[in-house]
């Protein structure tokens, strides 16, 4: 086991995690949430010689790939519908100009981003696999600490923006 492979990814991730934080675009949320992930999937699998921490690494990866391209299929649900905008902002603005906050596409979208940002979480119904990745990583504690702390970064995105999003909607839909 290599420290410095160790510490790369570590630093990797925060560096993911400080970007998520701070993210006001749907491709940086994207990358930023991918650099963390792909961290998460590495550090899973660190222990290379050990048979049960390969099959959690490929399991995560899998489980995390299918979520990134559900996630990555409701931004861009958000993307057609808010005019060809990026900006969070400026997709709130496009979805209210357009009166298309009230559609089912709009519901598509967010049914879509809640589902992949339910994988990332494992919140209650998609988190089935959670168990299998503790139980393959061999430094437990560490990846624990990890998995947590990735799952408190995301959280604090996530009322970051429904905040701010829901509010203008509620605000706009209610007034007329």
């Amino acid at each position: 086991m290599a420290i410095p492979e160790f510490l790369i990814f570590i630093l990797t991730a925060t560096v993911g995690g400080m970007f998520l934080c701070g993210a006001n675009d749907l491709v940086t949320i994207f990358v930023s949430l991918e650099c963390l992930s792909l961290c998460s999937y590495l550090l899973c699998s660190y222990t290379k010689r050990d048979i049960r921490s390969n099959e959690a690494a490929i399991k995560y990866l899998l489980i995390g790939g299918t979520s990134s391209s559900i996630l990555a299929y409701g931004f861009s649900w958000l993307y057609g519908l808010s005019g060809g905008e990026t900006n969070i902002q400026k997709i709130t603005n496009g979805l209210l100009n357009a009166e298309t906050y009230n559609s089912s596409g709009t519901f598509i979208a967010f049914i879509c981003i809640l589902v992949g940002l339910a994988f990332k979480l494992s919140l209650v119904p998609f988190h089935q696999w959670t168990p299998d990745i503790y139980e393959g990583v061999r430094f437990v504690s560490k990846i624990k600490f990890f998995h947590n702390f990735n799952k408190k970064l995301n959280r604090i995105y996530i009322y970051k923006y429904k905040i701010y999003f829901f509010t203008q909607i509620k605000i706009e839909f209610f007034t007329k």
